[in-house]
């Protein structure tokens, strides 16, 4: 079996990391640049959450509101408190996540019906 050199010089993104690693790999340890102390939180950028974030967030819209929300409510109730968009699959999964355990944050009263265990 004969390889075609197909796969053997990558191309596009995989190809220019390559690269970059090979001349990494030249330049002596004792020359290299150090990076900025805060170019990697900026890389990073206010996307960067710790987690819990959103339930954080559900938490804080259920404990105003005192009563049942609809999981669509919670949503855009969380991006309004957040004051960015949040995804729908993430809300929705910080609900569904934490209805159950040994201590659940949130009640399931009915199909997309939520409220704040406790209450």
């Amino acid at each position: 079996m004969d390889l075609i050199g197909v796969l053997s010089n990558p191309v596009g993104p995989l190809g220019v990391l390559l690269d970059w690693a090979g001349r990494e790999a030249e330049v002596p340890a004792g020359h290299r640049p150090a990076p900025h102390p805060g170019q990697a939180a900026r890389a990073i950028g206010t996307r960067h959450r710790r987690p819990g974030w959103i339930v954080d967030a559900i938490v804080r819209v259920l404990a105003d509101r005192r009563g049942p929300m609809q999981a669509r409510a919670i949503h855009a109730a969380v991006e309004a408190l957040l004051g960015e968009p949040v995804l729908w699959g993430s809300v929705k999964s910080s609900l569904a996540t934490n209805v159950s355990g040994s201590t659940p944050r949130f009640v399931r009263l009915a199909r997309g019906r939520y409220v704040l265990a406790g209450l």
